[in-house]
């Protein structure tokens, strides 16, 4: 089977597979192949017809380090050449200097070398169409990887991930993940997942949750939610804030501040603070939850425990203890089931 690449000249497979690493390294500013004539034939008949060295040496003389490894693996033959003409690019100490990162692989390398226990590290390259279906890697930004499907994925600086649907993934830095349908996400340092429709999410340190229509996911360190709705199901601490609940089921604890409530059920407590504005929202406050709802909330419903605290312009509020505090005007329904066992509640 032969193929063409981008010059119109058939190739071998072999061939092929050379001239997808050293293509680049010929293109001109317009992006079309400067390959010379001269080299350009060689490769049509290699490798039946053997190239000179003088031809490898000025192919070599073009790539970088790692793309003269890359150019190793691609046959035994290519390796013998390299290991002779180019023996930096088969030693593993030469891909030691600080900072050295991987640029570029082709997804048939990556499939290659991720392997349980290893760590691959590298940039995406521009225009990347790569997913990661198992193994260890260590991504760096900026790039864009498609899909996580698998294995363990730990992000640096700006990288884009649009779906995860399998594996772990550590988001950190300034990591975006478009959607999470499954698996596990770890989101740290200001990373945003855009939407969880499933899987599993704990996010902390100040990232970022736009929707959870889905799923499950724990809220830490001054993490944002912007919107829980439908079958969302999260659970939020140390002064998490969510914007706004509309649907699914949320708890709220250690001074978490959920701004807007107009469905779904919350349960919350340890000093929460829970705005209701609307819709048919079911709050439950423990401790000394904060529970505010506005007038025309009508459908609200809280059942009231421990200490919480209640100012309501309507919705319906049931107290299960008698130290609850409510302020209220006549426009709230109030249950007091507790008052004939333990006394009137604080009804201010």
């Amino acid at each position: 089977m032969t193929t063409e690449n981008v010059a119109g000249a058939e190739l071998s497979d072999q061939a092929e597979e050379v001239w997808e690493i050293v293509a680049p390294a010929f293109e001109d500013s317009d992006g079309e192949p400067g390959l010379p004539a001269r080299t350009h034939q060689a490769l049509q008949t290699w490798p039946a017809h053997e190239l000179p060295d003088d031809l490898w040496q000025e192919i070599l003389g073009l790539l970088p380090l790692e793309d003269q490894t890359r150019l190793a693996h691609t046959s035994h033959q290519v390796e013998g050449i390299l290991e002779r003409l180019a023996p930096q690019a088969l030693d593993p100490t030469a891909h030691t200097t600080p900072d050295f990162i991987r640029t570029i692989y082709t997804q048939t390398e990556l499939d290659r070398s991720l392997s349980p226990g290893q760590w691959l590290e590298f940039i995406p390259g521009t225009g990347s169409d790569l997913t990661i279906g198992h193994g260890w890697a260590h991504i760096h930004g900026p790039g864009t990887l498609t899909a996580i499907t698998g294995g363990h994925v730990y992000t640096f600086g700006d990288l884009h991930i649009t779906t995860v649907t399998g594996g772990i993934v550590y988001a950190r830095e300034q990591a975006t993940i478009a959607t999470v349908t499954r698996g596990t996400v770890y989101a740290h340092d200001q990373a945003t997942v855009e939407e969880v429709t499933g899987g599993d999410v704990t996010a902390r340190e100040q990232a970022t949750i736009t929707t959870v229509t889905g799923g499950t996911v724990t809220a830490l360190d001054d993490t944002h939610i912007t919107t829980v709705t439908d079958d969302g199901n999260v659970t939020a601490w140390d002064q998490a804030t969510i914007g706004e609940v509309t649907g699914g089921h949320v708890e709220a604890r250690d001074q978490t501040t959920i701004t807007t409530i107009t469905g779904g059920t919350v349960t919350a407590g340890e000093n929460a603070v829970v705005t209701v504005v609307g819709g048919d929202a079911h709050i439950i406050a423990r401790d000394n939850t904060r529970v505010i709802i506005g007038a025309g909330a009508d459908g609200a419903r809280v059942d009231a425990y421990d200490t919480a605290d209640i100012t309501a312009d309507s919705g319906t509020i049931t107290l299960h203890s008698p130290d609850v505090t409510i302020t209220s005007n006549s426009d709230a329904v109030i249950n007091s089931p507790s008052r004939s066992r333990s006394g009137d509640c604080a009804i201010l």
